[in-house]
């Protein structure tokens, strides 16, 4: 037996071991378990045969009856055909049997410890199971759970696809990621490369799930695994297996689950009345790629009822619809209001073009910071920069969304305010039956609660966006990333801005960031008044006044027009949410798990109406989540532990993973290194060393836990961060990689090395 310890790679072999001379069983004419003729690593053979040799196999798995099969085989294919397992009545229609004849098959199925059933239900068919392991394998557009680390990698040659698997290191939790190619036969790509699988080969209490199954994991390094084998009975029989030597095992014990079966052919032992012919969708060992995606029918009812309906016709909303309809589900998606929801029509796109117009004015005046270079810029008319990026706004919500409608015949748009009713939807007085809800409505501009609010006419960060004729003064009230961003737009437009802010300016970021910027807004004009409650608001001759109170004095505040940038708030009126039992947060989002479920069964909720999160890429990671849980089971989990945020300010901001505070807040032992940009060489190529570099990393093991920028290009560098936390790297690993030199993104690798050294004492490229 394999120790753990040592290992042969298959790599090292060329020859097969023949199956005559080893232990196997015929499960139909012509298929034999195992596929030894597959098997070429001597350590493969050596667990192979402890399995084999055990009663678990050979006295269960072999020498049930044809039609037995044919259930078993019915019951794998739904799988792959659904993504879930199918209720005894749908097998049994598959396979010509009725509701009562249907479960003397599974119970022996059970028996054989092939098929996994609980109260009437069926939730299991090795190796695929409906319980969350942590083994999630993409196979043609669906996500199905795997029993174990080997039962996933054998998926892919028993349905003769290629898969991609996505598993966590049993020990440190790290994700682990394999696909596969040649029809699931060999292996395209492993992260990390040092992945390695230990098998279990302890089998107890009749159940491979409870026993062995539940042993066989993922482990990001051979390290790790002996680690993990020190605390979690370290004598327990197995085998260390290489990824490629767990494939070689995985093929060797599920490829023959399915081969020799053949399209259209009748189950054997089934009277003659009761067979019927199985598509041509069934033959999975056909060489001719996958078959077509299937169409849900109805949600499975012949009632017409959509299979999905998608309230929210937005980026959360076109996510959801695009993500069923490429399953092969029938989708409503409801809008109301301008299609393609705040980002491309309000938010992102229009004003990261206004942003990007105004530096051009400042990047202008700030040339003279090289010697010998003197530049100009004007604004010569802010109407035609507006209308330049409507232009675009109707271009990008034309091209992204409206066309994209008749390319997904499984999706029905519809406009009008939905509103929920038992069993499905409600809009203009139309009942629409569905059999699973997402509801991503999105949010809009909130309205701070100060005195005299009312009375004063105010821009939001919509109408701002608008507006064609600038104001000579503004007041922003709100400091998070909104306000920074269109303070500052405004300011190099030549507006002149006052930013008033409750606490700081970015309160959610690191406070040496917030204190930085707030330096560099003052140094282009920008005032800042921060610290403060809010007295009151009123009409004044010349525009506004906001009274504050700060240090026990108050204070007022003319402008010419006022901005009010103080947060979003979830748009939920009119959905029916309190009549159906769907709870809403004090901040007026829908409450919904790690799911995407809310707390009615069968709806779910995305994006920025569950009030967190609420940036666009997350809207629509989250709307994937939703309808594919909605559809397969509520398996995925919503993770926003690598999440990057930008602020769209000069320098930027970029930031991911936990703050100082958090992480202190949390109870974590924490580390911490920050370094200015005049340490870094590219600021100074670009004379330009506004900015800092923090990084935060646990104490005790060195892993990295957040990673904050401020720079000039800094949201360009933040995703490596992103991924260097996702995938469980210490700061010393990122101090050993190699980064090009003269990059915003080599700050990381000094911010890294920070945390032993003194940078400044580096030559060029001595990291």
């Amino acid at each position: 037996m394999n120790d753990g310890c040592a290992s042969c790679s298959s790599r090292d072999k060329v020859t097969a071991f023949a199956p005559t001379a080893l232990p196997s069983f015929a499960v139909r004419p012509g298929v034999i378990f195992p596929d030894w003729s597959v098997v070429a690593s001597p350590v493969v053979k050596d667990a192979l045969l402890a399995m084999i040799g055990s009663n678990h196999v050979l006295n269960r798995w072999s020498g049930y009856d044809p039609a037995t099969d044919r259930v078993r085989v019915a019951l794998l294919q739904h799988y792959v055909d659904h993504g879930r397992a199918p209720t005894s009545e749908v097998l049994g229609k598959r396979v010509g049997l009725g509701a009562t004849a249907i479960w003397p098959p599974l119970e022996e199925l059970r028996r054989r410890d092939l098929v996994v059933l609980d109260s009437g239900r069926i939730v299991g068919a090795y190796p695929f199971t409906n319980r969350d392991t942590g083994h999630r394998i993409t196979l043609d557009r669906h996500v199905l759970n795997a029993m174990c680390a080997v039962d996933a990698l054998g998926i892919g040659a028993m349905t003769s696809r290629n898969i991609a698997i996505v598993s966590h290191c049993r020990h440190c939790d790290a994700p682990i990621r394999v696909s596969t190619q040649d029809q699931g036969r060999a292996l395209a790509d492993i992260t990390p490369a040092t992945a390695v699988v230990w098998l279990s080969v302890r089998y107890e209490g009749g159940c491979a799930a409870n026993s062995l199954c539940a042993m066989t994991a993922f482990f990001c390094s051979d390290k790790h695994l002996s680690a993990w084998r020190h605390e979690h009975s370290a004598d327990g029989p197995g085998f260390r297996l290489s990824i490629e030597e767990a494939l070689e095992a995985g093929r060797a014990l599920f490829a023959p689950s399915l081969a020799g079966v053949c399209a259209g052919e009748p189950p054997d032992g089934l009277a003659a009345d009761a067979r019927v012919a199985f598509p041509p969708s069934f033959d999975t060992v056909s060489k001719n790629g996958p078959t077509a995606v299937r169409r849900f029918a109805a949600n499975g009812h012949s009632s017409g009822a959509y299979d999905l309906v998608v309230i929210g016709a937005g980026s959360a909303g076109f996510s959801a619809a695009i993500t069923a309809a490429d399953q092969g589900a029938q989708v409503a998606l409801i809008g109301s209001g301008t299609i393609g929801g705040t980002c491309v029509n309000i938010g992102c796109v229009p004003s990261k073009t206004l942003i990007r117009a105004a530096d051009t004015l400042h990047n202008a005046r700030a040339a003279a910071r090289f010697a010998g270079i003197t530049a100009e810029a004007e604004l010569a008319d802010w109407r035609g920069t507006v209308r330049q990026k409507d232009a675009l706004v109707s271009e990008l919500r034309q091209a992204k969304y409206v066309d994209l409608l008749p390319a997904y015949d499984g999706i029905a748009y519809r406009e009008g305010p939905a509103r929920l009713v038992d069993g499905g939807v409600e809009m203009n007085g139309t009942r629409i039956p569905a059999g699973k809800i997402i509801i991503a409505t999105g949010a809009r501009p909130a309205i701070p609660v100060i005195p005299g609010i009312e009375t004063v006419p105010y821009l939001t960060s919509t109408t701002a966006l608008e507006l064609e004729e600038l104001p000579r003064s503004l007041l922003v009230i709100g400091g998070g990333y909104i306000g920074a961003e269109l303070a500052q737009m405004f300011a190099r437009t030549g507006v002149k801005v006052t930013l008033a802010c409750r606490s700081r300016l970015l309160p959610e970021s690191e406070p040496e960031i917030g204190a930085a910027l707030t330096g560099y807004f003052q140094d282009e004009g920008i005032s800042v008044v921060a610290g403060i409650a809010y007295r009151a608001i009123r009409k004044a001759d010349q525009g506004i006044a906001l009274t504050v109170a700060r240090d026990g004095r108050d204070t007022t505040i003319h402008a010419e027009q006022v901005l009010l940038v103080t947060g979003r708030t979830p748009n939920i009126e009119g959905l029916g949410l309190a009549e159906h039992g769907v709870a809403v947060a004090a901040n007026g989002g829908i409450v919904v798990d790690d799911r995407m479920r809310t707390s009615k069964s069968g709806i779910y909720a995305a994006g920025d109406v569950t009030g967190h999160d609420q940036f666009v890429y997350m809207a629509a990671y989250g709307a994937k989540l939703a309808a594919k849980n909605a559809l397969n089971g509520d398996s995925l989990r919503y993770d926003n532990s690598a999440m990057p945020a930008i602020v769209f300010t000069d320098p930027q901001v970029a930031s991911v993973g936990l703050t100082e505070a958090v992480a202190r807040a949390a109870g974590q032992a924490v580390r911490t290194s920050t370094i200015g940009l005049d340490q870094v060489p590219r600021a100074l190529a670009a004379r330009d060393t506004r900015g800092l570099i923090k990084l935060v990393a646990d104490a005790g093991s060195g892993r990295l836990l957040g990673a904050h920028i401020l720079a000039p290009e800094g949201a360009d560098s933040i995703q490596t961060a992103a991924l260097a936390i996702r995938q469980g790297m210490t700061v010393d690993d990122l101090a050993d990689t190699i980064f090009p030199y003269l990059t915003t993104v080599e700050s990381l690798k000094l911010a890294a090395l920070s945390f032993g050294k003194d940078v400044a004492k580096l030559s060029c490229c001595a990291g």
